[in-house]
């Protein structure tokens, strides 16, 4: 009577212990058979939202303009004012007129005569005297300054043909020599030519003198051939250019 009591609560032990397994095991085999994919994935960790998205790079900032200082009203008023002062090296130039805006002008002056022209916006003064054969109007002699500039007035006189230009020239005023050796520079239909240029002591004691002469030498006989030349009107004449100009 007491094994069958020990007995029992073992077998009633092992039924519960095989009704258990019988469970399980189903459960288990089910577990092994399903398909690898239908095992869920652990779902990606979720990245953060400043990680998927790049922030754009920030622009570069604009650099400042730097402005100049502001000039003072008194500077600027010179800086304006300055190129309407006129330039001392660089003086205004104007068309070349004459007086009441004539284009020529002739007038004379004891024995010498005052030339002004204006041609191509340029304006040309001489002071002259000719000499020539009245019965044929031939001129045989002339003398032509400009108007002094740089303290010399420079010139040209004309001279007949025949003479030993070689020798070239002398010149004397009065009774005092004025140049001697001058050199022939050409010769043209109307004559040879001896440039002159006289310096502003010269031209003074002109104005005061009664005889410029001019003298070479004959090429057939080597005889001096001399012209004559007054001063009187001299002086005026050439005042009068000098007021001109040109």
């Amino acid at each position: 009577m007491s094994r069958e009591r020990r007995r029992l609560p073992l077998l009633l032990f092992v039924g519960l212990a095989a009704i258990a397994i019988c469970v399980s095991l189903p459960r288990w085999a089910s577990a092994q058979d399903a398909p690898a994919g239908d095992v869920p994935e652990e779902a990606p960790a979720a990245k953060p939202e400043a990680a998927r998205r790049v922030a754009p790079p920030k622009p570069a900032p604009k650099p400042v303009a730097v402005r100049p200082p502001a000039r003072p009203p008194q500077a600027a008023t010179q800086a304006q004012a300055q190129p309407q002062v006129p330039s001392v090296s660089q003086p205004a130039s104007g068309p070349a007129t004459l007086p009441n805006g004539a284009s020529a002008i002739n007038e004379s002056y004891g024995d010498w005569t005052v030339d002004c022209r204006v041609t191509e916006g340029q304006k040309l003064c001489v002071l002259a005297q000719s000499q020539g054969n009245s019965q044929n109007n031939q001129r045989l002699f002339a003398i032509e300054l400009r108007t002094p500039r740089d303290g010399r007035a420079d010139g040209t006189i004309l001279m007949p043909f025949g003479l030993k230009l070689e020798n070239g020239a002398i010149l004397r005023l009065d009774d005092k020599d004025l140049g001697q050796g001058l050199r022939f520079s050409t010769c043209i239909p109307a004559g040879c030519l001896l440039p002159v240029s006289f310096p502003t002591v010269a031209t003074e004691a002109m104005k005061t003198g009664k005889t410029l002469t001019a003298a070479a030498l004959n090429l057939s006989s080597g005889d001096p051939v001399a012209f004559n030349i007054s001063l009187n009107g001299f002086a005026a004449a050439l005042a009068r250019i000098g007021q001109l100009g040109g």
